[in-house]
């Protein structure tokens, strides 16, 4: 089975952006194309940038504020669905993507890690648990069961805690009043 995720790391070199987009920060949006699936992704923080000098050295930047052309980058990149990909160690081919803005690839890249987003499979009616006889979910929150069924907790992505999930309520909708 492929993981899936909604956020990873990954090295990305930086072609030539667009004329009157020189930079890539915090927040840029552009479209992702990894195997055969294409997705808008936000790039949530840089963490490192390397510019290449013309006597060969390297100049590596800790978090710094954007990047430019020519440089290479790792950053965290959050795509808008859940995505099936694998390292770039592990698997090559699952692991590389192009990143293209107004039809032009401005970054080509490999991924580093990886957030697992809920064990489970990618199936044809969205994402289906692992565990046999489990709900078929389509949030953008992870939802994990306890071994015994007992509570069932949420993961919310932008705050990183665990909740318990909200209960559901029981006849509001129209199909369970007409039975």
């Amino acid at each position: 089975m492929m993981p899936v995720t909604q956020m990873f790391i990954a090295e990305i070199d930086v072609l030539q952006l667009l004329e009157y987009k020189p930079i890539i920060s915090k927040g840029y949006t552009c479209m992702m194309h990894i195997h055969t699936f294409s997705d808008e992704i936000v790039i949530q923080e840089i963490d490192e940038t390397t510019t290449k000098q013309t006597k060969g050295e390297d100049v590596v930047k800790k978090r710094p504020a954007f990047a430019t052309s020519g440089q290479k980058m790792i950053c965290r990149i959050a795509p808008k669905n859940p995505l099936c990909l694998e390292k770039f160690e592990t698997m090559a081919q699952l692991g590389r993507f192009t990143l293209r803005d107004e039809g032009q690839t401005i970054c080509v890249g490999k991924v580093l890690k990886y957030k697992p987003y809920q064990k489970g499979v990618v199936g044809a009616t969205g994402f289906v648990a692992a565990r046999a006889g489990a709900p078929a979910r389509s949030t953008d929150d992870a939802v994990t069961v306890d071994s015994s069924g007992a509570e069932e907790l949420v993961y919310d992505m932008e705050t990183g805690e665990l909740r318990p999930a909200a209960k559901q309520l029981d006849g509001i909708a129209e199909e369970e009043e007409a039975d």
